[in-house]
């Protein structure tokens, strides 16, 4: 566990004009972003019921920095500009940067077995399983065996010590889930403590977040609570995660076989539980929950993003701010892409594990970008070409990828490079 809290510092752009609702500060030319970002608050949901934070970061300097709304619900704490979000999902970007940084030490390698750094892992048929594998969920690992609950996830060491006793998934479509909520994070949590000595959340704390003064931990301490953010979902948000009903179409052994591998991956046991208080709990937020468990400030996790879009154009051999050029450019680089053969939705992946994200309308600035986007109105992205990186959560998830802000942001950024 973590001892210390870590403040991020950043140069504040020169304010603009905030509304009632709205607080904080746009740069020159990003002033369309603040508005977009007041509308798409105000039709997320009523007031006091949700909060969110919108940051962007541009060659080093805050150019965005947005807030809105209630963080917690419950106690009524008002968001800042230093709340922290439950990343969810949207923790195994972070996750994989922290595995890629120990690549960039050279003490390891994404390509050789996870066994030869965990011995251990190798029983039943995993001995060719490598870290490439895992971070880009082609290893065949997407659930567990072992009927969990949700205090088992909480202890990524007995987690790891029961993935020991686990073997590839037989079942043929288990090759395509292209995301799962808690094996690779176990894995790659393990394959750090052995490699490096520390825990994931040690690791995360002295060698990235520490250096490079970011609000962006995993798992938090008794003085970090009253930032952490208190999550709810929408209506429509959990039934796309709802177990299959095997005996409820026809189908028969194939329909039931796809309803086991579904729980096995969504609901053993479920990242999104039926009472969502249960990631508020004092014990969950203090857990080192690998590819659930991070908890980032939108500016934090925006500086994070902005630092590996600059460092992967740096010129080959100069000094990066985190990851080498040579690093970032095998991360980068495509391995896998598919339809998610349980929840749908396209995903692909660079070799370390970096989700590639499409171009859409901005080309010149989000070719080649990588982050995370996915369900739940959590989304970060690194831009290289405009050596930017952003990010928006909120704290009321939705059942939708919620892409809409960020694409504003892109075209902010895409004006501000034209008129430079």
């Amino acid at each position: 566990m973590t001892t210390s809290l870590v403040r991020q510092v950043l140069p504040r752009p020169r304010p603009r004009a905030a509304t009632a609702d709205v607080h904080g500060t746009t740069a020159p030319g990003f002033a369309s972003v603040g508005r977009f970002f007041e509308r798409a608050c105000r039709e997320a949901g009523p007031p006091g019921s949700q909060g969110a934070a919108l940051a962007v970061v541009r060659d080093g300097e805050l150019v965005v920095d947005l807030w809105q709304g209630t963080a917690d619900p419950v106690t009524g704490a008002q968001w800042t500009g230093d709340t922290l979000e439950p990343l969810l999902t949207g923790s195994h970007g972070i996750l994989a940067t922290a595995v890629l940084l120990l690549a960039d030490m050279g003490a390891l390698e994404l390509d050789r077995p996870v066994a030869d750094y965990w011995p251990e892992f190798a029983v039943r048929g995993k001995g060719a399983v490598t870290l490439r594998d895992v971070l880009t969920f082609t290893a065949r690992l997407p659930g567990m065996e072992a009927g969990l609950d949700q205090r088992d996830v909480e202890n990524p060491r007995v987690m790891a010590a029961l993935l020991e006793l686990h073997g590839p998934e037989e079942d043929p479509r288990a090759g395509g889930v292209l995301h799962g909520p808690w094996t690779a994070g176990w894995i790659a949590a393990e394959v750090i403590r052995r490699v490096d000595g520390r825990d994931l959340d040690l690791f995360f704390l002295e060698e990235i977040a520490g250096p490079l003064g970011l609000d962006v931990h995993f798992g938090l301490v008794p003085d970090q609570l009253p930032q952490a953010a208190r999550i709810s979902y929408d209506a429509d948000f959990r039934a796309r995660f709802a177990a299959l009903d095997g005996g409820a179409r026809d189908g028969g052994a194939d329909q039931a076989r796809e309803a086991d591998l579904f729980g096995r991956v969504w609901n053993n046991p479920s990242p999104f539980p039926a009472d969502a208080g249960v990631w508020s709990e004092s014990r969950r937020r203090y857990a080192v929950i690998p590819s659930l468990g991070a908890y980032a400030s939108a500016r934090g996790l925006a500086r994070l993003q902005g630092v590996l879009a600059a460092d992967a154009v740096r010129a080959p051999g100069e000094e990066p701010l985190l990851l080498s050029r040579r690093t970032l450019d095998q991360a980068r680089s495509f391995w896998v892409e598919g339809l998610d053969p349980l929840l749908g939705g396209i995903s692909a992946y660079g070799e370390g594990g970096l989700q590639l994200l499409d171009e859409g309308l901005h080309p010149a600035v989000r070719s080649g970008a990588f982050g995370h986007q996915g369900p739940g109105g959590i989304a970060y992205q690194a831009w290289p070409q405009a050596r930017a990186g952003a990010a928006w959560v909120r704290n009321r998830l939705t059942a939708g990828p919620d892409t809409q802000v960020l694409d504003e942001v892109a075209g902010a950024v895409a004006q501000a490079l034209r008129t430079a």
